[in-house]
């Protein structure tokens, strides 16, 4: 091509159309196909091709696979979504996505901005500029890539006035030009061409190689005279099914590459591109190749694995991947947010459980290990991948499409964009003593119905002092308390010792230790001090009752509300030293999958007037603090055996495993539900109270 060269006329398609109908292809099935999504290549590539279904075919010849994808959407990394003015893209803090050409020489049938090719006329260069003003405008902006369509499909004048506005830009470090001129039309890269961009070095040039057949006596011309003007050359490969799935084709195009200057730079995961479903691969073929390549060459041939999404790209490598099934991979991208990409077999296509809610997101928190300097308890409230796993997957087999959230400062942004008809929520919160009741807030402004729990309820049980004054206030017994505010107030002269102290707001025996429970003045003051500058929030400081001590898990709502069978907690397994109560050791260390002893007894052993009596006040617990779909109620007897609410968990865990002891779900599995009947009957509960249940 050359600055004067016209768009290819009405003859040259024809000759292309003869071209195809001898090597045997249907041209009214390409004729349909190019109605959806338009059709051009080049002679040069075009002469590439050995036979019809080969590499290069399926590369540039539409296939009617292309107009029967029904799981991929238009714009899989919402990239309008990112778009401050038109033609620019600023999705990552220092870097932006300079479109300056709406125009290729081809049409890759696995574009992924497959929805704009061929729909508009070039890109007018006064556009262009009022984009570069933006990154002038931005100086946080150090990074550009200059991409379109293909930038080379602009006149060598255009590109030159291009750059050296550009480079003008004082914070703009970097200038990246992304094309696939080189492959598919290597007479394109003249040494002229050359020579006006290395005028604007530095210059990288990000190119596309997708098989070693590609590189051919011509590609490599072209790429030798770049390479000769000090153009740093490196090249994405999209991983594409029958094309170059293939471990030893993938070897021989990364070795080709690097005998041209070549730096391999990404293989890409296809992108969820409307209308290339069937070029897609599990990931694991990908993490096979790349086994294969970095066993069969040098470093220097071994690009980057990875997954382009909305977060951004992540790379397919042990610190990113957090989880494989069958149906999908879960991975974490630079912001630590965890993103779903779904596994190539979609062939059992479910049937919505319910028209009036189709996509479900999750909300959670998640678990990780306390860093240095960080209090042990801090994360132990939140939930692991496996939870959040079970939970979605549960979801998926009942027919909804879900999304995970992770509940973070940007949640709110999250759940705004999602898309979602309805939120699962297990999102502890990240801040504050009200932090359980951050996320139904979110859903109440945005109108997004949930499961669990209101704001309030969530804002009241976590807060340990007011749920007990709302307690005492209905007549329902809890142990005598005393909130300490600072560490100068005077002891309660009715409050008896011993004493526990905990922190007001936290759940799960956060900062309840074994030597939470005190004995005289001297030790409370110090357990008080303890709160008071480790948990930045009241002490609440109550009476020990040194009776047994049970747990009520309850489900359902108004007329369908059910008290599962019962969990007397055991502390006789405990070593000497450690009290008999719920300490953060007695939940976190001495009750694990590696304990040998069960602490937790399920159904109990109870009389008929102590069980009803339990029953009666968890009940009543559960309605006065407006509980909804679930909820566990911690009780424990005094000295005259009656129960006492000693705490409110309307957001109790609900870990699959039996052997980590999660309690409202031990109580479930007692009464002989499956995991999936558990998830499923929250569900479902939440969507019957908001009328978006189906009669089945």
């Amino acid at each position: 091509m050359n600055d004067n060269e016209e768009e290819p006329s009405k003859d040259n398609a024809l000759a292309v159309n003869d071209i195809l109908k001898n090597m045997g292809a249907d041209l009214d099935h390409i004729e349909k196909v190019k109605r959806r999504y338009p059709m051009k290549t080049t002679r040069y590539y075009l002469s590439l091709i050995k036979e019809m279904g080969d590499p290069i075919w399926k590369q540039s010849i539409p296939d009617l696979d292309e107009i029967h994808d029904d799981f991929n959407v238009e714009d899989p990394l919402k990239e309008e979504e990112h778009t401050p003015v038109p033609y620019l893209v600023h999705k990552y803090p220092d870097r932006v996505l300079l479109l300056v050409s709406s125009k290729c020489a081809m049409y890759c049938r696995f574009c992924t901005r497959k929805r704009k090719v061929g729909r508009i006329q070039q890109i007018p260069m006064e556009d262009v500029f009022r984009a570069i003003g933006y990154i002038e405008e931005h100086p946080e902006v150090r990074d550009v890539v200059v991409s379109g369509g293909d930038p080379l499909m602009r006149t060598d004048q255009e590109i030159e006035e291009i750059l050296k506005r550009l480079r003008a830009i004082p914070h703009l470090e970097i200038i990246r030009i992304g094309t696939r001129m080189p492959c598919v039309q290597p007479q394109r890269i003249t040494v002229r061409l050359a020579n006006i961009i290395k005028k604007y070095h530095p210059i990288f040039m990000n190119l596309h190689f997708n098989h070693p057949d590609e590189i051919t006596p011509e590609s490599s011309a072209a790429l030798r005279i770049l390479a000769d003007a000090g153009i740093s050359l490196g090249s994405q490969t999209v991983l594409l099914k029958g094309v170059n799935d293939d471990p030893v084709v993938m070897v021989d195009l990364m070795k080709r590459l690097v005998r041209n200057r070549v730096r391999p730079y990404y293989i890409y995961q296809c992108d969820l591109v409307k209308g290339v479903e069937h070029f897609r691969t599990p990931v694991e073929t990908g993490i096979k190749i790349m086994k294969q390549i970095q066993g069969h060459t040098s470093g220097l041939c071994l690009p980057h694995f990875v997954i382009d999404g909305p977060g951004g790209k992540v790379p397919i490598s042990p610190q990113y991947v957090k989880d494989i099934t069958p149906d999908q991979i879960i991975v974490t991208n630079f912001l630590d947010n965890l993103y779903t990409y779904p596994g190539t077999d979609r062939s059992s296509k479910k049937q919505l459980y319910n028209k009036k809610v189709s996509r479900i997101g999750v909300a959670f928190n998640l678990k990780r290990e306390a860093e240095k300097g960080e209090r042990p308890d801090k994360y132990a409230e939140f939930d692991d991948l496996e939870t959040i796993n079970a939970i979605r997957i549960t979801i998926e087999n009942a027919g909804y499409e879900t999304v995970l959230l992770e509940a973070d400062q940007d949640f709110l942004v999250k759940v705004r964009d999602a898309n979602v008809d309805f939120v699962f929520n297990i999102a502890e919160g990240i801040h504050g003593e009200s932090r359980e009741s951050h996320v139904p807030a979110i859903l109440e402004m945005l109108n997004i119905p949930y499961s669990g729990s209101g704001v309030l309820t969530q804002a009241i049980t976590l807060n340990k002092s007011r749920k007990k004054e709302i307690l005492n206030y209905h007549g329902i017994p809890t142990p005598r308390f005393q909130l300490f505010r600072n560490n100068h107030q005077r002891l309660d002269p009715n409050l008896r010792f011993p004493l526990i102290v905990k922190p007001d707001a936290e759940g799960s025996s956060v900062g309840i230790f074994n030597d939470s429970l005190v004995e005289d003045l001297s030790s409370l003051k110090t357990q008080v001090n303890k709160v008071l500058r480790g948990y930045d929030q009241p002490a609440l400081v109550e009476e020990y009752l040194d009776g047994r001590e049970f747990t009520i898990s309850l489900l359902g709502n108004n007329g369908s509300l059910r008290v599962l069978p019962m969990i007397e907690v055991d502390f006789d397994h405990l070593p000497e030293g450690l009290r008999r109560f719920d300490s953060y050791e007695a939940k976190w260390i001495y009750d694990n999958p590696d304990n040998v002893v069960d602490p937790l007894i399920c159904p109990p052993d109870l009389k008929p007037k102590l069980k009803s009596a339990l029953e009666k006040t968890a009940k009543r617990t559960f309605y006065t603090l407006g509980c909804v779909d679930f909820a566990r109620i911690d009780i424990r007897l005094d000295s005259g055996g009656v129960p006492h609410v000693l705490d409110v968990n309307a957001l109790p865990g609900l870990m699959p495993n039996p052997m980590h002891n999660s309690r409202f779900i031990r109580s479930c599995y007692t009464l002989g539900m499956t995991y999936d009947d558990i998830i499923l009957s929250i569900l479902h509960a939440a969507l019957k109270r908001y009328n978006l249940s189906m009669n089945v």
